[in-house]
C-alpha cells in the first residue's frame, strides 16, 4: 500500500484494471499515487491485474475512505465493497493524462455527496441511487475487453502446449508418435488443441456476460459459448452469445429480484436455468445459421488475402497498434486479431505482435542516437522501453508520446504500418498471444529461420523508420521554437 503525508486529511481509494493486467494497471496506479503525494491526499490503489487482486483494500480503509476512483477497462472484481463511497469512473489510461483532476473530482463528489456507513454485508443492490451507470457503449467495450482478458491465459496455455508437442516431435523425430492416437504426444497435442478449440469461446462468452450482469450471467454465458461452438459460429458467435447472456440476465435480475423465502431459489435456479434455456435457444435456433455463414465468410476473406490486400491489412493493423499505444484503437486491432486467431487465421496476430516492438525500439533508438535533441526525462524513458518492447508491451512509450503527440504519433504510425505490411505480405503466422520475443520460436508460414528473420527484421526496420522520423521531427520542432541543441541537451 501507499500513502502520503496528508494536508487535506482526505483518503481516496482507487482501483486500476486493464485487459492485459500488466502495463496500464500499474502505470495508472503510480500516476494516482504520485498525484496524491503532490496534492497532500492519502491515496491507496488496489491493482486488479494479471496476478489477481494486489494490495487489496482493507476493511479499515473501506471505512476510512472518502471516495473511490475506478480506472478500468474491464469489469471490477467485488465492486460491491465500495457501494457506500462516492465514485469517479474513468478509463485506465485517464490517470496517465490527468491524475490530479481525477482526484479533485473525487474530492468534490465526496464534499457534495458524503459517503454512507460501511456495512460488511452490503452489496451492489444497496446502492440503488448510484448515478454513475455505464453508458451502453462503455458497457459493450468493457464486456469485450473483459472477455478477452479472461481468454488470454487459455490461449497462451493452449498455444504453448500445442507448440511444445510440435517442437518435441520435430526435435526428436517423433512424428509417428505425434500422429498415433492415444500416444503421450498425441494426448499432449489434444490438450493444447482442446484449450484452444473447446474452452476458448465458452470462456469468452461467459466473462463478457459476467462483465454486464455479474455472477448470475456466468452459466448462461458458458452455455452461449458452447452453443457458438456447436453451430460453428466461432469468435463472432461467442461475442454475440456473451452480449445476449449478459443483457438478458441483467433484464431478468431487474424483473425477478431474489427477495424473501425464494431468494436462494431465484439466484441459484431461476437465473442460470432460465438464462441458459432462453439464450441457448436463441443461439441454436435463431441466429445460428446466419452467424455460421458470417464466420465462414470472414474466414474465407482472411484466407484469400494476398499481395496488395495483405499489405493493406497489415499496414492498417500496424497503424492502429501504435496510434494510441494500448488505447481504444489499439484494443480494436487486438480484438480483430484475436478473433481471426480463434477462427484459425494466425497472420493478423503475427503482424500485431511484430508491430508491438516498433514503438519501444524506436523511442530507445531515438533517445540514444539523437540524445542531444531530447530531454533528460525522455532519455530515461528511452532506456527502459526497449526491454518492454521485447515483452510485447507498447505502453512504455506513452509518457514519451504524451509530451509531443502531434509529432510522435505520426512517426510511430509510419514505421508500424511498414512492419505490419511486411509480416502480412510474407504470410507469417503466430497462434500464441503475448509471447513477446519468444514468438521467434513460434512463428509459422515459412521455414522457422526465415519466418523468424522476417518477423523480427520487420520490427527492426519499422523501428528504424520511426526512429529517424522521431529525430527529424524533434529537430524541426527545436528550430521552430528557436531552441539550440545545447540548451535542449542541458534541459
Amino acid at each position: 500500500m501507499n500513502a502520503t503525508e496528508s494536508k487535506l486529511d482526505k483518503t481516496v481509494l482507487a482501483i486500476t484494471a486493464c485487459p492485459a493486467g500488466i502495463a496500464h494497471t500499474y502505470m495508472a496506479a503510480e500516476a494516482l499515487i504520485k498525484a496524491g503525494k503532490e496534492m497532500g491526499v492519502y491515496v491507496f490503489v488496489e491493482k486488479q491485474g494479471a496476478n489477481g487482486i494486489e494490495e487489496r483494500h482493507t476493511t479499515n480503509l473501506l471505512k476510512k475512505a472518502d471516495a473511490i476512483i475506478y480506472a478500468n477497462d474491464v469489469a471490477i472484481k467485488e465492486e460491491e465493497r465500495f457501494a457506500h463511497l462516492p465514485k469517479v469512473k474513468t478509463s485506465v489510461a485517464a490517470p496517465l493524462r490527468n491524475a490530479k483532476s481525477l482526484l479533485r473530482e473525487a474530492l468534490d463528489k465526496a464534499a457534495k455527496t458524503p459517503k454512507k456507513e460501511y456495512n460488511l454485508a452490503q452489496g451492489s443492490a444497496s446502492n440503488d441511487e448510484e448515478t454513475d451507470e455505464k453508458s451502453f457503449k462503455t458497457e459493450i467495450k468493457d464486456s469485450i475487453l473483459t472477455g478477452i482478458s479472461y481468454i488470454i491465459p487459455v490461449i497462451v496455455a493452449g498455444g504453448m502446449t500445442l507448440a511444445a508437442a510440435v517442437l518435441i516431435s520435430q526435435a526428436f523425430g517423433l512424428q509417428d508418435v505425434y500422429a498415433e492416437e492415444g500416444s503421450w504426444l498425441w494426448l499432449l497435442r489434444q490438450l493444447g488443441g482442446g484449450l484452444l478449440g473447446q474452452l476458448m469461446i465458452p470462456i469468452l462468452a461467459a466473462y463478457m456476460a459476467y462483465s454486464i450482469a455479474d455472477k448470475p450471467a456466468l452459466g448462461p454465458g458458458f452455455a452461449a459459448g458452447v452453443a457458438a461452438n456447436l453451430i460453428g459460429s466461432g469468435f463472432l458467435g461467442g461475442m454475440l452469445g456473451g452480449f445476449l447472456a449478459g443483457f438478458f440476465l441483467k433484464y431478468l435480475k431487474n424483473k425477478v429480484q431474489p427477495k424473501g423465502t425464494f431468494a436462494g431459489f431465484i439466484s441459484f435456479w431461476v437465473y442460470p436455468v432460465v438464462g441458459t434455456l432462453v439464450v441457448g435457444s436463441i443461439m441454436l435456433f435463431v441466429v445460428g445459421e446466419p452467424l455460421a455463414l458470417l464466420n465462414q465468410g470472414l474466414l474465407n476473406w482472411l484466407s484469400s488475402l494476398s499481395g496488395t490486400n495483405a499489405i493493406l491489412l497489415g499496414a492498417i493493423l500496424g497503424a492502429m497498434v501504435s496510434f494510441d499505444l494500448g488505447g481504444p484503437v489499439n484494443k480494436a486491432a487486438y480484438t480483430f486479431c484475436i478473433g481471426a486467431m480463434a477462427s484459425g487465421n494466425f497472420i493478423p496476430y503475427a503482424a500485431f505482435a511484430s508491430v508491438k516492438m516498433v514503438s519501444a525500439f524506436s523511442v530507445t533508438g531515438a533517445t540514444i542516437i539523437g540524445k542531444k535533441y531530447f530531454t533528460k526525462q525522455e532519455q530515461e524513458i528511452g532506456k527502459q522501453t526497449w526491454l518492454l518492447g521485447l515483452a510485447g508491451i507498447t505502453e512504455g512509450a506513452i509518457p514519451f508520446m504524451i509530451n509531443d503527440p502531434l509529432r510522435v504519433i505520426p512517426s510511430l504510425i509510419a514505421g508500424s504500418a511498414v512492419t505490419g505490411a511486411i509480416v502480412a505480405y510474407f504470410n507469417i503466422g503466430l497462434n500464441v498471444p503475448r509471447a513477446g520475443i519468444f514468438s521467434l520460436a513460434l512463428v509459422q508460414g515459412q521455414p522457422i529461420f526465415i519466418a523468424a528473420s522476417i518477423w523480427f527484421g520487420a520490427a527492426l526496420l519499422g523501428a528504424m523508420i520511426s526512429m529517424i522520423l522521431l529525430i527529424e521531427t524533434r529537430k524541426r520542432k527545436l528550430r521552430n521554437d528557436g531552441i539550440t541543441v545545447q540548451t535542449q541537451d542541458a534541459a
